[in-house]
């Protein structure tokens, strides 16, 4: 048995066309500016698959003093009722932050901050400034039974959310070095670029023959074999100030004792295309500064007391080394380490985030990142 579901713009505009009913915005990527009361200004970033919403925040105020404060960027999570409410809320919070409608382009009710039992209004609409790009998503969840007549047999299934710059950015050769960065990140060097639906069903089509050649294999000799699980999303974790930083979460599953998950980035430059690294971002003599801070950082977030070394807390070293999986936001870097990098598999992926006003002096002068750090 085989079952699929693929879920695009196009897909509605068949629909559309051949008479039959099917709803428009179950899957769009939207990116948002407003207000919470009258001194908080936020930008969102939503990504909807039917009736799921996941994205992330980040707030400035005005301090007491009048000047401009920087939060920091909080993840989000919810859901869509009646096509029209939609119930978001933070991430590790079992109460929702955002409760309101959304309705075309506007997204407008009530924000609640749990902590201090308050609320305000808020209210936002859909905005592209110049040095942000629009997506379009694509989407392709399916399953795959090894033996069709036997229920016993194993299944694979996959879930793919691929996230796809739209041609309306003023260089489109930036938009050609996006889908190329995309393409490779997502499904693999040497993938052929086409139509995004033409690339989720081939990645598709390679994943199920994969597991009919290994899987069959081994259900044939022992008659028993692991369910297989597929799952690569994508999601947008800053789109400003020509700037994109680009989220790949990944989980696979072929047998053993548990799944493996991998979170990775881009970090793209919007005014000509280019990626920007670690390298392109700090300083050569920076690695034992930030070294510092992210040790420092890690025992404050895991409430590590000063005396007790990271490894008699349960990491594999005394002192965490930054990586080169960084992602940057409108307030800051961050690194991220995926399970076995610096901890057992227990602690899961571990995300140590820097704020500019940290690591100002470390980042090269004259590069994208310095100028955001400097709020240009």
């Amino acid at each position: 048995m085989k079952f699929r579901v693929i879920i695009t713009f196009w897909t509605v505009l068949f629909f559309a066309m051949a008479g039959v009913h099917a709803q428009n915005g179950n899957l769009f990527y939207k990116r948002m500016e407003g207000n919470i009361g009258d001194r908080i200004k936020i930008t969102t970033h939503l990504i909807r698959v039917y009736d799921d919403v996941s994205g992330n925040y980040f707030y400035t105020f005005k301090g007491e003093d009048g000047k401009l404060q920087y939060g920091k960027t909080i993840e989000l999570s919810g859901k869509i009722a009646d096509d029209t409410t939609l119930y978001l809320k933070e991430v590790g919070k079992t109460d929702f932050s955002f409760e309101g409608k959304l309705e075309d382009d506007r997204f407008s009710g009530t924000w609640r901050d749990p902590a201090e039992d308050t609320t305000m209004p808020f209210d936002m609409n859909t905005y592209f400034p110049n040095g942000s790009v629009a997506f379009d998503v694509h989407y392709l969840k399916s399953e795959h039974l090894l033996a069709k007549n036997d229920d016993t047999a194993p299944e694979a299934n996959i879930e793919l959310v691929l996230i796809w710059p739209e041609e309306g950015y003023f260089m489109p050769e930036v938009v050609d070095s996006v889908k190329k960065y995309i393409t490779n990140a997502f499904y693999g060097e040497n993938f052929k670029i086409s139509q995004p639906d033409s690339m989720l069903v081939s990645f598709e089509k390679e994943y199920y023959d994969q597991f009919e050649k290994q899987a069959g294999e081994l259900y044939k000799k022992y008659h028993r074999v692991f369910n297989w699980e597929k799952m690569i999303t994508m999601s947008v974790v800053f789109n400003s100030n020509y700037l994109v930083t680009l989220e790949y979460l990944r989980y696979a599953f072929s047998g053993g004792s548990h799944g493996m998950t991998n979170t990775s980035y881009d970090v793209v430059n919007l005014r000509d295309g280019s990626l920007i690294s670690y390298r392109d971002v700090f300083r050569d003599n920076a690695e034992d500064s930030l070294s510092a801070l992210l040790t420092n950082q890690i025992k404050n977030e895991y409430n590590i007391s000063g005396d007790l070394s990271l490894k008699k807390a349960g990491f594999f070293k005394d002192t965490i080394v930054p990586n080169r999986n960084i992602y940057v936001n409108g307030n800051g870097v961050g690194f991220v380490y995926n399970s076995y990098e610096i901890a057992p598999f227990s602690q899961g992926t571990i995300s140590v985030f820097l704020p500019f006003n940290q690591i100002k002096g470390l980042i090269k002068k004259g590069t994208p990142v310095y100028q955001l750090a400097q709020g240009e």
